[in-house]
C-alpha cells in the first residue's frame, strides 16, 4: 500500500548468513545444538524461508567453532588498546570438574564502560600456585600486557596466586604492571561484606530461626496459606505481595524474607491469639536440617520447631532488618558490572562502619534487656570481622580512594573531610591526605609519557604539597617590547602572591566542586569525564582505567550462573572449548559495540588521501 509510505524491497538470500543468524540464537538463547534437528524448528524454517538449508548439528557446530576463534581474534586487537581490570572466580560444575572464568573491564575511548568474558577454563585444584598460572596462560594467550588490577575473593589461595603473578610480570618485559603492580590485589566488597553480616547473623539464629518457621508454615500447603490469608483480612492488612522463604546460607535472601515477614507481623500474632490449631500444632513437629547449600537433609534431632516468634524476636528483627538494609544496599551497589562503582565503594564501606556502630547502645540510655544484649554481642561480632578486614581504612586499596578523588563531587577534600569525621587527629588525617596525594602524582607521573605524545611530562618535580607556581622569568626570557612587557606582568603577579597552576593534578583538585542536587545514582560520572577529560588530559587517562576497577567478583560470578545452564545433565559431553565458547561468546554477542581507537596521527598517506579528494 503506497498510501501507507510502504515499499517491497528486495533481500538476497544467503545462506551463510542465515547459518550465522542460527549460530547466534543458539548462543545466546543457551540452546542444545541438537536444537536444529528437532521437527518443530525445521518445520517453522519450511514455512518462514524455503530456501534455508536447516544445517546438521555436526555442521551448526563446525561454524560456531569457526566463529568463535574468529571474534575471539577481532577482540584481542581491541583490548590492546586498553588497559583492562580483571575479576576471577571458580566454580565446579555437575561433572566434577573445576573451572575458572576470567572477566575483562574497560572504559572505551567513548567512555562507555565494558565486560569481556575472556576465558572459562577448567583448573585442576584449587592452590595459589596454580590458579596464578592459569591466569597467566590466559593473558599470554589473549596477548594482554596492560593491567591495572585483579579483584578476587578473600581465600587465601587468591592471595598467593596474585603474589605469584605480580612477582613474575616485574620480572617480565612483557608486562607493564601500574607502579610495580602494588596495588593490583583488590578484594571482592560483597564477599566480605557476606562474611560481616554472616558473623552477625550468629547472635539472632534463634529468632531468625522462629520467622522462617512461620513463613515456612504459611508456604507449605493451600490450607495453610489459605489460613494465614483470613488472619490478614482480619486484622485489615492491604494483602499486597506474600512472604518468601530464604536459603539459610545466603543472608542477603534472609534479609529479605525477615523484611517481607515483618509487614505480616500482626496477622502471625493473630493467629498465635485465635489457638489455631494447625498452626500452633505445627510447632510440636521435630525441626528440619538442612546442608551447608540450603538442600534439606534427613535429621536425627527430636527438638521442637523453634517458634512462633515472641514479641522480642519481632522486636530483633526489626532491628536487624535496618541494618540488613544498608548491608543489602551496599552489595547491590558494588555488584554493577556496567557502570563504574569504584567511586562510591569508599563511602559504602564508612557507612557499614557507622552502622555497625550504631548497634552499640550508650551506657546512659541503655536498659539491659535481652534484646540489647544480643544487639550488643551481634554487633561486637560485625565489628570484629570489620576491622579485620578494613581496619581503620589502612587495609583498603588505594586506588579506590583514587576512585573517590576521581569524582569531582568529592575529590581529595571529601577524603580529608571523612578521616576527621572518623576522629582521626591533624597529624594523621595529613599523613593519609598526602598518602594519597602522592599516589595520585605517581600515577600521573606514569601515565604523562603515554598521553598526546608525552607534552604534559612534569619537567620539574612538583613536591607532595605541589603547590604550584609561574616559571621564573630568567628561565622563559621573552625578547623584544612585547616580550618585556609580559616578563613585567609576570613579576607583578608573583609579587601580588598570585599564582598559575601549571600542574594538572592542582587545576584538578582545585577546581570547584560539582554540586548535584539529585540522588548519588543520578550522576554520570563517566559523562562528566567525557565532558571535561579535555580539560585534564591525563588524569582523563587515569579516570577512564581506575573507573573500570570492579570491587566484586560478581562479574565473574554471574558466568557460572550461564555455566550451570550450559553444562547440565543432558549436555555434559560437551568439550572444554566449546563450553568456554559458548558462555565467552554469549557475553560477546550480548555487549555493546565497543568504541575503536583511531590513530590520528598525521600520516604521508593521510595527506595524499586528501590532496587527491580536492583535485
Amino acid at each position: 500500500d503506497k498510501s501507507q509510505g510502504n515499499k517491497l524491497t528486495a533481500v538476497a538470500y544467503d545462506q551463510d548468513d542465515y547459518l550465522e543468524a542460527c549460530v547466534e540464537m543458539i548462543v545466546i538463547d543457551e540452546l542444545p545444538f541438537t536444537f536444529v534437528e528437532k521437527k518443530g524448528f525445521n518445520r517453522f524454517c519450511t514455512r518462514v524461508c524455503p530456501l534455508f538449508k536447516v544445517p546438521s548439528r555436526r555442521k551448526l557446530v563446525t561454524n560456531f567453532l569457526r566463529m568463535y576463534d574468529a571474534q575471539k581474534k577481532e577482540l584481542i586487537k581491541i583490548l590492546k588498546a586498553y588497559r583492562v581490570c580483571l575479576t576471577t572466580d571458580t566454580w565446579t560444575s555437575v561433572q566434577n570438574i573445576n573451572h575458572m572464568v576470567l572477566t575483562a573491564h574497560f572504559v572505551d575511548v567513548d567512555w562507555k564502560m565494558h565486560k569481556r568474558v575472556i576465558n572459562f577454563c577448567v583448573i585442576q585444584n584449587h592452590q595459589g600456585a596454580t590458579i596464578g598460572r592459569l591466569i597467566e596462560s590466559c593473558l599470554l594467550q589473549w596477548e594482554i600486557e596492560r593491567i591495572l588490577t585483579i579483584t578476587v575473593d578473600n581465600a587465601s589461595a587468591n592471595k598467593s596466586a596474585l603474589e605469584w603473578l605480580i612477582s613474575k610480570m616485574n620480572k617480565s618485559e612483557g608486562y607493564k604492571p601500574v607502579l610495580g603492580g602494588k596495588y593490583m590485589h583488590v578484594r571482592c566488597t560483597a564477599h566480605i561484606t557476606n562474611l560481616i553480616v554472616g558473623h552477625g547473623l550468629k547472635r539472632l539464629q534463634k529468632s531468625v530461626l522462629a520467622i522462617r518457621n512461620v513463613v515456612k508454615y504459611v508456604r507449605s500447603s493451600p490450607n495453610r496459606l489459605d489460613s494465614f490469608r483470613k488472619a490478614v483480612e482480619r486484622v485489615k492488612l492491604p494483602l499486597k505481595g506474600l512472604v518468601c522463604l530464604d536459603v539459610p546460607t545466603r543472608w542477603n535472601s534472609t534479609y529479605l524474607m525477615l523484611e517481607a515477614a515483618l509487614k505480616f507481623k500482626k496477622a502471625f500474632v493473630r493467629m498465635e491469639e485465635d489457638e489455631d490449631q494447625l498452626y500452633l500444632g505445627y510447632f510440636k513437629e521435630p525441626e528440619e536440617e538442612y546442608d551447608e547449600e540450603g538442600n534439606l537433609i534427613p535429621s536425627t534431632n527430636k527438638r521442637n520447631r523453634v517458634g512462633p516468634p515472641a514479641k522480642s524476636d519481632w522486636e530483633k528483627a526489626e532491628i536487624f532488618v535496618d541494618l540488613l538494609r544498608v548491608f543489602y544496599d551496599v552489595t547491590l551497589r558494588v555488584s554493577a558490572s556496567l557502570h563504574p562503582t569504584v567511586h562510591t565503594t569508599f563511602h559504602d564501606v564508612v557507612t557499614m562502619e557507622k552502622n555497625i556502630n550504631s548497634l552499640f547502645f550508650e551506657p546512659e540510655i541503655a536498659t539491659g534487656s535481652d534484646t540489647e544484649k544480643v544487639l550488643t554481642d551481634m554487633a561486637a561480632n560485625m565489628r570484629s570481622r570489620f576491622l579485620k578486614y578494613y581496619g581503620s581504612f589502612q587495609d583498603l586499596n588505594h586506588l579506590v580512594i583514587i576512585g573517590l578523588v576521581l569524582d569531582a563531587r568529592f575529590k581529595l577534600r571529601n577524603y580529608t573531610h571523612s578521616l576527621k569525621e572518623e576522629g582521626l587527629d591533624d597529624f594523621d588525617v595529613q599523613h593519609r591526605t598526602d598518602e594519597i596525594k602522592s599516589l595520585l602524582m605517581a600515577l600521573y607521573d606514569e601515565y604523562a609519557p603515554t598521553v598526546d605524545g608525552g607534552r604534559h611530562m612534569r619537567r620539574h618535580p612538583s613536591p607532595t604539597s605541589s603547590s604550584s607556581t609561574i616559571t621564573s622569568s630568567r628561565s622563559n626570557p621573552r625578547k623584544g617590547v612585547r616580550g618585556q612587557l609580559l616578563n613585567n606582568w609576570k613579576k607583578v603577579v608573583q609579587e601580588s602572591d598570585e599564582a598559575v597552576m601549571v600542574h594538572e593534578v592542582d587545576q584538578y583538585l582545585n577546581a570547584p566542586l560539582e554540586f548535584v542536587d539529585d540522588e548519588e545514582e543520578d550522576f554520570d560520572i563517566l559523562c562528566w569525564w567525557k565532558i571535561n577529560g579535555p580539560k585534564f588530559p591525563v588524569m582523563a587517562a587515569i579516570a577512564r582505567d581506575v573507573l573500570a576497577i570492579q570491587t566484586s567478583t560478581v562479574a565473574s560470578e554471574s558466568s557460572f550462573s550461564t555455566g550451570g545452564r550450559v553444562i547440565d545433565a543432558f549436555r555434559s559431553s560437551l568439550t572444554p572449548k566449546s563450553v568456554e565458547g559458548l558462555i565467552c561468546m554469549q557475553n560477546w554477542l550480548l555487549g555493546d559495540d565497543i568504541a575503536q581507537v583511531v590513530d590520528e596521527e598525521p600520516s604521508i598517506e593521510n595527506t595524499e588521501f586528501y590532496e587527491q579528494a580536492e583535485l
